[in-house]
């Protein structure tokens, strides 16, 4: 969309919608009718969806927010509560499995899993993945929110290479 990066998330048997807007456009989405909403939203997916119904609305400002450490003082901090990705491109769930399995993986056979040597290793195992996504998504909210129009050709080129290429769709899903 021309507004910023739109993304469909799972939500049980339906979706959550999350679009990227400046403050002032964001107020403008969330004050239209719903058939009036409904037809930016179809224009914004160009046809690859045909939305016809949606539910609440609501707005809700999004940040990059983060800890240095997911680890403290015989403490872990998992998902939203050790990182809070921008949800564009779903990778924040995504990333809090890996951290569940791999603190399960470093507290297996621990004789104190709250020991500073075992959450510390825990936590440097996590810091490759964990700043390789934070660093990712963070980027294609910056790419995909700039109104360049280089910027603006290399994306829709990019993500038609993506739509023709399944093995690496899959990958970065």
């Amino acid at each position: 969309a021309e507004t910023g990066p739109v993304a469909l998330l799972p939500l049980g048997n339906r979706y959550a919608l999350v679009w990227t807007a400046p403050d002032a456009s964001a107020a403008d989405l969330l004050a239209l009718g719903e058939d009036d909403f409904l037809a930016r939203l179809n224009d914004a997916f160009s046809g690859r969806f045909a939305f016809v119904t949606v539910g609440e609305r609501t707005a809700f400002p999004l940040g990059l927010r983060f800890r240095k450490s997911p680890v403290g003082d015989r403490a872990v901090w998992l998902g939203n509560a050790a990182q809070t990705l921008h949800p564009v491109a779903g990778q924040g769930f995504n990333l809090a499995l890996r951290d569940i399995r791999q603190l399960a993986r470093a507290l297996n056979g621990a004789s104190d899993p709250g020991e500073p040597g075992v959450l510390a290793c825990y936590a440097k195992s996590r810091r490759l993945d964990r700043a390789a996504t934070l660093a990712v998504t963070d980027a294609l909210v910056r790419l995909f929110s700039n109104g360049n129009p280089f910027l603006r050709l290399l994306r829709r080129t990019g993500l038609l290479a993506l739509d023709m290429t399944p093995p690496v769709r899959s990958f970065l899903a």
